[in-house]
């Protein structure tokens, strides 16, 4: 039995985690799956890290170049983070001829095109389930499980912070700063957590799925990204009444209008409460599939975390494996993930789809008038309207649900109404999702 040897660099809570579950299934590997797996090299500058870790006959250091250098190390796996030195790494250690596993959203988003090219011109392979929805097996039923289908959507939630500060605000009717606060105290987001709730972590995974969904590369800074920091607990409270909840969607369409155009955006979307995504709470993640052969599939489960996201780069350390023992390195193709073979994203202004609108304005005669009118003019047709009472303040809020609209005609309709003297906030524009 052939022997394939480790390198891991980043040993913190991610690298922790594969560490401890590599050392209760060693055993099983060898005996069950005919896998002879040994971690030889452990590298962190935090060397700390390993007298709380089971590395048994390990090489520990501080320098990754140790691992780069090791001639004898097959399969690295960078679990760094970040997109300086980790691309670093990634590259030199496929131009050594080794194979990566990285739980790296954000590198592979942003960097994955020169990523799969290098490890194509060096026959070797690029493992990333971790990258998108921790310990859900995403990557893995796109590649590989539903390769008999033609993908017509996907509608996912997969940022765990937002997905716990919308469900905390519906639950308690709680202000977003408060939530986010608290977030931060129980280590559900980061001390910095822009990345998070400006959507820019969902557009990171948005971007690889795409990429795998249509066969080529979707350019990250050209997917549309809202976040949820605009979202009160007012906003939450009407579309409960209305039947919604709100949530942060990372949405992937088939174009029907353009089809040599991919939708793929991300921003909240009101949802009806029976719809199948609504019940995802607290920082859960789930990936809704529709498939023309397979239908709807729903992948649910924690979305980061040590445990979770370890099984996933453990599971992608097994199939590098079997692939170098089967000799087959590369029995995944990865050549379409290239700059040569961009994707074009439809421009947000060409997508439509239904809006939730929310206006603030004067209470005074002709003003619901005024607004339908440009609203029509815009070719806006309305489902519903709503103008509830004023209690205090000198505004009272007009509700409005449409029916499908061009983005680019709304946002024009919107712009002529808030220039009339009777609005007194910004209005709020929330997508619906059906």
């Amino acid at each position: 039995m052939a022997t394939c040897n480790i390198g891991l660099i980043g040993a913190g809570t991610v690298g922790g985690g594969v560490i401890k579950i590599f050392n209760t299934q060693k055993s099983f590997y060898q005996n069950k799956l005919g896998l002879s797996l040994v971690f030889k090299r452990i590298a962190d500058k935090n060397t700390g890290l390993f007298n709380d870790l089971p590395v048994g006959e390990a090489i520990c250091s501080e320098n990754a170049d140790d691992i780069l250098s090791d001639e004898e190390i097959q399969i690295v796996v960078e679990l760094v983070g970040g997109t300086t030195f980790a691309r670093e790494l990634v590259l030199q250690s496929l131009s050594k001829g080794k194979h990566v596993v990285t739980a790296n959203k954000a590198l592979i988003a942003e960097h994955g095109h020169e990523i799969f090219e290098t490890a194509e011109e060096n026959n070797v392979s690029v493992f990333f389930e971790a990258a998108v929805g921790g310990g859900m097996p995403v990557i893995k039923t796109i590649r590989e499980s539903l390769l008999g289908n033609d993908i017509i959507s996907v509608r996912t939630i997969i940022n765990g912070t937002c997905n716990y500060i919308l469900t905390q605000m519906s639950e308690r009717a709680a202000e977003f700063n408060d939530v986010l606060q608290e977030a931060q105290k129980n280590g559900y987001a980061e001390a910095d957590p822009t990345l998070d709730i400006g959507g820019g972590d969902t557009g990171h995974k948005l971007a690889i799925l795409a990429s795998l969904l249509y066969g080529g590369y979707a350019p990250f800074e050209k997917i549309y990204i809202e976040g949820i920091t605009h979202i009160t607990a007012e906003d939450i409270a009407l579309a409960k009444s209305l039947g919604y909840c709100i949530k942060l969607l990372g949405i992937i369409k088939q174009n029907p209008t353009a089809p040599s155009t991919i939708d793929v955006r991300v921003h909240p979307c009101m949802l009806h409460t029976e719809h199948i995504l609504a019940s995802v709470s607290d920082v859960f993640n789930a990936v809704s599939i529709q498939g023309d052969a397979v239908g709807h599939i729903l992948l649910y489960g924690k979305g980061a975390g040590e445990m979770p996201t370890a099984s996933s780069v453990m599971g992608d350390i097994i199939d590098i494996a079997r692939n170098i023992t089967e000799g087959s390195p590369r029995r995944i193709p990865m050549d379409f993930y290239s700059a040569a073979h961009e994707l074009a994203i439809t421009p947000m202004a060409s997508i439509t789809t239904r809006y939730f609108l929310r206006f603030s304005v004067v209470d005074k005669p002709k003003v619901l008038a005024a607004i339908t009118t440009v609203l029509g003019n815009h070719g806006i047709s309305l489902a519903s309207v709503m103008q509830k009472e004023r209690s205090t303040g000198e505004f009272v809020p007009v509700i409005m649900i449409t029916h499908e609209a061009n983005e680019n005609n709304l946002q024009k309709a919107i712009a002529e109404i808030e220039r009339q003297d009777f609005i007194r906030r910004k209005t709020r524009i929330i997508r619906i999702e059906d």
